[in-house]
């Protein structure tokens, strides 16, 4: 599988592009598990031997869609002057709400991969560990545990986006989130801008 969307030629990036946009379409009506490689060919416009070139399955290509979602878990949030739980949680959901619908189709409970919503789960638990650590947020025995109560409630938003219908509110949703967090936690991990 390409991984490496930065150094792929323009005909492969053409063909992954043309990919992930058939999945998405054939998503809308069939669940993932019933997607064929040879109907999401079909709707891609390439042949099956250049799907079998970049993908074993249609698993491992909606895993490569996630997989972007999933860089932008782990990486820095690009133009933030520094980076923040609340800037990066904002980045991940205005990434997700520009996508819910293929995401919806992807991490939902009604035909959504169970493996692929635990990784996205795992790797936001994961980035809210560090950023629990970096802030000394937490005494380091509550930090696994407070790491995946912060984790897995971001990812909620993630499903609440997911199914919001109509125009989302993602810095409503983080200031609700925020308010249930407990105040010495939230003022480590959130703290008021400077000013100077």
């Amino acid at each position: 599988m390409t991984s490496d969307q930065g150094r792929v030629d323009p005909r492969t990036r053409r063909t992954l592009v043309a990919l992930r946009q058939a999945l998405g379409v054939l998503l809308e009506t069939t669940p993932l598990n019933q997607v064929s490689v040879s109907e999401l060919c079909r709707t891609a416009g390439i042949h099956r031997t250049t799907f079998y070139k970049h993908f074993d399955s249609v698993g491992e290509l909606a895993t490569s869609v996630v997989e972007d979602l999933g860089r932008r878990i782990v990486a820095p949030v690009r133009g933030a002057a520094e980076l923040t739980y609340r800037t990066w949680l904002t980045a991940v959901l205005m990434h997700v709400a520009e996508r819910r619908a293929l995401y919806h189709r992807l991490l939902s409970v009604e035909g959504g991969d169970p493996a692929l919503v635990r990784a996205v789960t795992w790797q936001v638990a994961r980035r809210t560990e560090r950023f629990l650590r970096d802030a000394d947020a937490v005494p380091a025995a509550s930090l696994p545990l407070m790491s995946r109560v912060l984790g897995y409630g971001s990812y909620a938003l993630v499903e609440r986006i997911m199914e919001t219908e109509g125009p989302v509110d993602v810095e409503g949703m983080i200031e609700e989130f925020l308010a249930g967090i407990p105040a010495d936690v939230a003022d480590r991990l959130v703290p008021e801008p400077s000013t100077v």
